[in-house]
């Protein structure tokens, strides 16, 4: 993996260099998209496939329990659990600080591991990730609220549609910097903002690889310009995204999906207000839609994965506001 890697870059860079000299080396966006397009459907998949994963696949294999870790409440316990889902890249080691968090206010957590590098293809589908979802909460007693992080978002969307087992426990819904499930990206829209995540080769790699390109690329769409990127615990963490195995099948996927209108279920859209991946007002319509119960909350100062400097304070101010307005008898 790691020659075809530099392999690609290389060819990539001549192709900029030969090219592509009016923009200083860089792709224009529409050279970008339509590039990444094209390759994405078939290389994402048959160039990432596991193989070892294939027989079971194929043979149907069973839904599993997957790696969780639970955090208890202290203090004054809540009756509700919280159940956390990982986006791309990650695991469930990415809620631990939220989670002590959650603890502290009475709330018990159990985040689960998605398992995106022990599928056959990258991240897996969304039938096989929620029905694992699904199995794996049979052990934990309902009711419960699901806050999904950007692919992990979808994956809570998903499991609502998909599953009724999951439907019956749930009391409500956090989206954290998360995408509405089967709406059309708003290409035009996007590249008209300040920045975006498309009009670079990182993107074109995403699409290919299923992986994150390098250092630069991956504070560029996931963390702000002025979080410094070589701290030991920022540089720690974009080291292993970096060493990840590739992901995004479901959120490249999801698109030809026509969810239903989720009204019955009290739904928090948490959105980061510098977010580049999901840029939180371009979003807001199609998320009303559906799940017409929505509030809406932006965080400030803060990129897609809400990592940068104060986010404990800016995500836990509302999201505990929130969370406590669904179990007002407990407080």
């Amino acid at each position: 993996m790691e020659a075809i890697t530099k392999t690609a870059i290389a060819m990539w860079t001549k192709v900029q260099e030969k090219t592509l000299p009016s923009h200083g080396g860089k792709l224009s966006p529409l050279q970008s998209i339509g590039i990444a397009y094209l390759v994405s459907v078939g290389s994402l998949v048959a160039h990432n496939l596991r193989w070892k994963y294939f027989l079971p696949t194929l043979l149907g294999q069973k839904a599993r329990k997957l790696p969780l870790t639970k955090v208890k409440a202290s203090g004054n316990i809540q009756y509700i659990s919280i159940i956390l889902l990982h986006g791309m890249w990650h695991d469930k080691s990415f809620y631990a600080e939220l989670q002590e968090i959650l603890s502290k206010r009475g709330y018990t957590s159990y985040s689960i591991d998605l398992l995106p590098g022990e599928r056959f293809t990258p991240g897996g589908s969304k039938e096989e990730v929620v029905r694992d979802v699904e199995y794996t909460l049979e052990d934990i007693e309902g009711p419960y609220i699901l806050i999904g992080h950007s692919q992990g978002g979808l994956v809570v969307q998903s499991a609502l549609q998909r599953s009724e087992a999951i439907r019956k426990q749930v009391e409500g819904v956090v989206l954290l910097g998360s995408y509405p499930l089967g709406y059309t990206p708003p290409i035009w829209e996007i590249l008209k903002e300040k920045e975006n995540m498309y009009s670079d080769l990182g993107y074109l790699f995403i699409c290919m690889f299923g992986k994150l390109l390098n250092v630069r690329y991956t504070k560029k769409i996931f963390l702000l310009p002025s979080t410094d990127e070589i701290t030991e615990e920022t540089s720690s963490y974009i080291g292993k995204l970096l060493k990840a195995p590739s992901d995004g099948r479901i959120t490249m996927t999801h698109f030809p999906d026509t969810p239903k209108p989720m009204g019955h279920i009290a739904t928090l859209v948490l959105g980061a207000g510098e977010d580049i991946i999901y840029p939180p007002h371009l979003l807001r319509k199609a998320f009303d839609e559906r799940f017409p119960q929505a509030t809406h909350k932006i965080v400030p100062k803060q990129a897609h994965c809400f990592r940068d400097e104060g986010w404990q304070e800016s995500i836990a101010q509302p999201l505990l506001h929130w969370l406590d307005a669904q179990v007002p008898d407990v407080i």
